[in-house]
């Protein structure tokens, strides 16, 4: 059985901040922001091992592979099973967990992988370094229909993509299909607020500029109109049960 060590990773030291940063940096859902609580790094010497043997086989079939690090949303009483065996390419979601493939899902956005993860005030989701070497957009599923596998590239037959995404260029949403692609490097334990209300100031007209003091009051101050297309535009709709 692989050994799995999970090391508490401390508030100021670097690696802290850089974890931080990155789950920080997209993290509005549902009108709650995430704040990290505590993060924990991940050693199992089997499975890194085995991401390190899946990269020279990307290298040397697609020519060229990087490294994308990457959230997954998923319930606490799954997170040992995956540190320990890594996850499983056959136990994809069933309903919005597998909207761009029936493979496992990633995203660069802790928000949006959060919609996975126990809906309780606190709760916690994975950082991952994720294979990618060839990406296709492909459309939402919306039926009962999902692609098993992702198609073939365009004059390498019989090669086939081994990235889905919605976006090729954010990596919001993208699917991994190959065994092995993937590493968990860090579990991010983190808490639901209460997220802070967008603002954009309103200038006043150059006429009015001698007859009135700009003070900070309501009046001075407008809820900013892309607030409410926020999650709409990034897709966070509501998420059953299921993991992603």
């Amino acid at each position: 059985m692989a050994v799995v060590e999970r090391t508490k990773v401390h508030a100021g030291t670097a690696e802290f901040q850089d974890v931080s940063e990155f789950f920080e940096s997209r993290n509005v859902v549902h009108g709650k922001k995430l704040q990290v609580v505590s993060i924990e790094r991940v050693h199992n010497g089997a499975l890194e091992q085995r991401f390190k043997d899946k990269t020279q086989e990307y290298k040397q079939t697609f020519g060229q592979v990087r490294i994308v690090r990457a959230w997954h949303g998923t319930k606490k009483l799954n997170v040992a099973p995956i540190l320990r065996n890594n996850f499983d390419v056959t136990k994809h979601g069933q309903s919005v967990g597998h909207r761009f493939g029936a493979g496992v899902s990633f995203s660069s956005m802790s928000g949006y992988a959060s919609n996975y993860c126990d809906k309780t005030h606190s709760a916690c989701m994975l950082l991952a370094n994720v294979l990618v070497s060839n990406v296709v957009e492909v459309p939402e599923n919306t039926g009962s229909r999902v692609p098993r596998e992702p198609p073939f590239l365009p004059g390498r037959y019989p090669l086939r993509y081994d990235t889905t995404a919605k976006n090729k260029d954010t990596m919001d949403v993208f699917v991994k299909f190959d065994k092995d692609s993937f590493l968990p490097t860090h579990v991010v334990n983190f808490r639901r607020c209460a997220a802070p209300i967008l603002y954009s100031y309103e200038e006043e007209d150059e006429e009015d500029d001698d007859d009135k003091s700009v003070t900070d009051t309501d009046s001075d101050y407008q809820v900013d109109d892309n607030f409410d297309d926020y999650n709409a535009f990034y897709g966070f709709g509501a998420a059953d049960d299921e993991d992603d």
